[in-house]
């Protein structure tokens, strides 16, 4: 029986069908850059570049021309192909496995996907970007629900991950939130790694069923919830929950459950905390980085944490993320992770607007439950945030949105 590699719109994409066109491939390119994000095209096009060990930068489908123009980038460039010299076969999907971990040169360039200035480029090698991965024979029949943009870090890492062990991946990334349920359901997932974005978006269409077969959920890319955790827990009583803090820059470094990471023993000379709180990481655990100053031993993340003791610590938020109310620091993430809790709101954004007396106010951009009166529903968050913040860090501004903003990689947009 074949083996499925991917699922997606339908379409099963096998292990054999993989092989095939891998061997009838005949022009190569240093970009990937495939503009409908066809995740088929895209894995396809990176483990071609490391069976024939040549670098490649991965560019977002989505990027139009004026923003590959400012990446320095042209895009004739990027659409120029070569013939490959000497094609290569192989008669099992083994044989691609043991060239591609046998590789030497190979290196993939990503782009940062702030959501405010320019992105910025960084290169890992395959052993920076699989450091993290897990392969052993008991993991061989895991299924992966793919929940992340293919062109980015956290989706490359789930597409390795699945890869090395020759798992099947059910991409859900853009399917309408109903939908997830029922491809859980069709294709046996085991393992789900998601923002908690995207868990908040389909725990309503989760509710009514329990899925037992579920093993591992894993959280990334944006701050843990805890509320959300425990309600997770209910609908996949089997699953272990990993929250994980990865970044372009380093990739995957820390693990961890609940809101607490683990500094394993080895990074210990490699991680240290500014005076300010925020994590720094030694230039020695980053991909290769024309923006990263290796002149400086140590890259700056932008991320606040608070060290639980020397083994542990906790993430708090991004420090542009910060907002001045009137002279005091509030942090929206802490509020968030607060309202998050009155009943009936499914998500929240916490975000500022300039003001002339406070320099900075609050407004909070709520998805609600659609069974929810929305005059009632303002009012307990009104009277719930009163009664557990601080004056400056209550919302003076509370409206009804039908969906949040995300970036290109599904993280809430703040500004």
């Amino acid at each position: 029986m074949e083996k499925n590699f991917l699922v997606h719109n339908g379409i099963v994409y096998t292990y054999e069908r993989l092989l095939g066109d891998l061997g009838n491939k005949e022009n190569y390119s240093s970009y990937i850059y495939v503009q409908d994000n066809n995740p088929y095209e895209i894995f396809l096009l990176i483990i071609h570049s490391l069976l024939y060990d040549y670098p490649v930068e991965v560019l977002d489908g989505d990027f139009s021309e004026i923003e590959i123009n400012e990446l320095g980038l042209h895009v004739e460039d990027v659409l120029t192909t070569s013939k490959i010299a000497e094609r290569r076969h192989f008669l099992h999907f083994d044989e691609v496995m043991q060239r591609i971990q046998a590789i030497e040169k190979w290196h993939v360039t990503l782009y940062t996907s702030g959501t405010t200035g320019r992105p910025k480029k960084v290169s890992h090698t395959f052993k920076s970007f699989t450091r993290n991965v897990k392969k052993h024979s008991n993991l061989e029949n895991d299924v992966w629900a793919f929940a992340y943009n293919p062109t980015h870090m956290a989706g490359l890492q789930v597409f390795f991950q699945a890869l090395l062990n020759q798992n099947t991946l059910i991409y859900i990334f853009g399917e309408p939130m109903k939908r997830i349920s029922e491809l859980i359901d069709k294709y046996g997932v085991t393992n789900i790694s998601a923002t908690s974005t995207l868990y908040r978006n389909i725990l309503p269409y989760l509710q009514e069923d329990i899925y037992p077969a579920i093993k591992r959920v894993t959280f990334g890319g944006e701050k843990f919830d805890a509320d959300l955790d425990r309600k997770m827990k209910n609908i996949f009583p089997n699953a272990k929950m990993t929250n994980v803090y990865a970044s372009t820059e380093a990739g995957s470094l820390f693990a961890g459950n609940g809101d607490v990471f683990e500094i394993k023993e080895e990074y210990h000379q490699l991680i240290k905390i500014s005076a300010e709180n925020e994590l720094c990481i030694h230039h020695s655990l980053l991909g290769d980085s024309l923006h990263v100053q290796r002149e400086n031993e140590w890259f700056h993340t932008g991320d606040i944490v608070e060290m639980v003791d020397q083994n542990y610590f906790k993430f708090l938020s991004r420090q542009s993320d910060m907002i001045n109310v009137g002279g005091y620091k509030v942090n929206p993430l802490e509020v968030e992770d607060l309202l998050i809790q009155v009943t009936g709101v499914i998500d929240i954004l916490v975000k500022s607007k300039k003001n002339s007396v406070t320099g900075e106010l609050l407004i909070a951009d709520v998805v609600k439950d659609s069974e929810i009166d929305e005059k009632e529903l303002k009012i307990a968050i009104k009277k719930f945030a009163a009664a557990h913040l601080q004056e400056w860090k209550v919302p003076r501004i509370i409206k009804f949105v039908d969906v949040l903003p995300s970036t290109r990689t599904g993280k809430k947009v703040r500004k």
